[in-house]
């Protein structure tokens, strides 16, 4: 079975041409050795890099997946596969000497993905509107009125406690009341003592809904319920240098989802007691915070994509270089192609300093917001919107990378 493909079909083109362009060089400048130095080259490049062939297989470390390629030209393989085992070993070298405890590493989870998980968390609300409309009127009929009246706990106790579920719940009155509903029936009032263990009962399910709509994709990776719950554990202890700011996963989450429960039943409250609120200086701040945010979000998206777009075009483009190698001086081209993947292959190295640099600015900034009390309803906003602009600036920073990668690569110094 014929397995030279096209190549051997290319190389035919390729010596016509080359010889036809041999020839007039060898006619103008009345010199034998050109035509020489030329049928060496074409032996050399036919016989050792475009006929040989090879099998490569491609791993994915982010989505831990393996493709196998066939028939692949000796000379492609062999270095494709160089250079990527170098810049992936290089990458992984200085993320083993350069790193923080509980240090999520590039190579393995992409750029600043703990600030990533915990912007990501910002998103979480409850989601079941029975269970929504439950714990509002709870919000309001059991934790407002404890808070005001200031006997069990004041609205600062409310503020700084890193589990208002647990806090309120463990104090909910055995006096007061709220309309309690289930399923399509009307309601009954219940004591919110009684209601809080209702609503308990009811926490894993909600926090599993949530999950699979708000923590299922983070930086354009797919992750599992299990695999989001360990990881944001992680970045939470990374974000926090390791201190424990919870008990697990589900905690934050529920902290989270009972911050912004008390915030929308707060401004729903305002709302039917008329009281009007700075509507139009909350959403420009929103608007602009919004704006920022999503042109991070599409260079995030977009330059891992341009390094695959890159990758791929640089692979294709060898059957127009089978043809131009074996024009004379073809070599260059050969070595002009070869630099490309080198180029590429230095994006890795650079991203992880920038991971580096990112992770140590969110862990102080999320720190100097009082992270390592955990979140709170006074600094989770804070603590969130930093995360979500270092998730925004370093996707900003990225950009620069295939420039300095290109610098360093063909002008040294020189390029900054």
């Amino acid at each position: 079975e014929d397995r030279t493909g096209m190549i051997m079909s290319l190389i035919r083109v390729g010596l016509m041409v080359g010889s036809v362009y041999v020839v007039v060089l060898m006619l103008f400048r009345q010199q034998l050795i050109e035509g020489m130095k030329w049928f060496l080259w074409v032996v050399i490049a036919t016989n050792l890099i475009f006929l040989p062939k090879t099998t490569i297989f491609i791993h994915d470390p982010l989505s831990k997946t393996k493709s196998k390629v066939d028939n692949v030209p000796y000379a492609l393989g062999a270095f494709a596969s160089f250079v990527s085992q170098v810049g992936k070993s290089v990458t992984e070298t200085f993320e083993s000497v350069f790193t923080l405890p509980d240090y999520m590493p590039y190579h393995k989870t992409g750029t600043v993905f703990a600030s990533a998980l915990m912007s990501q968390v910002g998103q979480f609300r409850i989601v079941d509107p029975v269970f929504k409309g439950n714990m509002e009127r709870f919000v309001n009929q059991c934790i407002v009125y404890d808070a005001m009246i200031g006997h069990k706990y004041t609205l600062t106790d409310l503020q700084n406690t890193p589990d208002i579920w647990k806090f309120v719940s463990r104090q909910a009155s055995p006096i007061l009341g709220f309309l309690y509903k289930e399923d399509k029936n009307p309601g009954a009032i219940v004591t919110c003592k009684e209601g809080a263990k209702k609503l308990s009962d009811l926490w894993t399910g909600e926090i599993k809904k949530a999950t699979g709509i708000y923590g299922s994709r983070v930086q354009n990776r797919k992750l599992t319920e299990s695999a989001f719950f360990t990881d944001l554990m992680g970045g939470a202890k990374l974000l926090s240098e390791g201190r424990a700011i919870a008990d697990n996963a589900q905690s934050i989450l529920r902290q989270e989802m009972m911050i912004n429960a008390v915030a929308d039943a707060s401004n729903n409250k305002l709302s039917e007691l008329k009281v009007p609120s700075n509507y139009a200086a909350t959403k420009a701040l929103l608007q602009q915070r919004s704006t920022y945010a999503i042109a991070g979000e599409i260079a995030a998206r977009t330059l891992p994509l341009f390094k695959n777009v890159i990758e791929a075009l640089s692979y294709a483009l060898f059957i127009f270089i089978v043809v131009l190698a074996l024009l004379p001086n073809g070599y260059r081209i050969l070595i002009t192609y070869f630099g490309i993947h080198v180029w590429t292959q230095l994006w890795a190295p650079l991203y992880a300093v920038l991971n580096l640099i990112m992770t140590l600015y969110g862990t102080r900034e999320s720190l100097g917001h009082g992270f390592e009390q955990g979140l709170t309803l006074l600094n989770s906003s804070a603590i969130i919107n930093a995360n979500t602009d270092m998730t925004t600036l370093a996707a900003w920073l990225s950009v620069s990378i295939p420039f300095i990668s290109y610098g360093i690569l063909k002008q040294g110094a020189g390029a900054f």
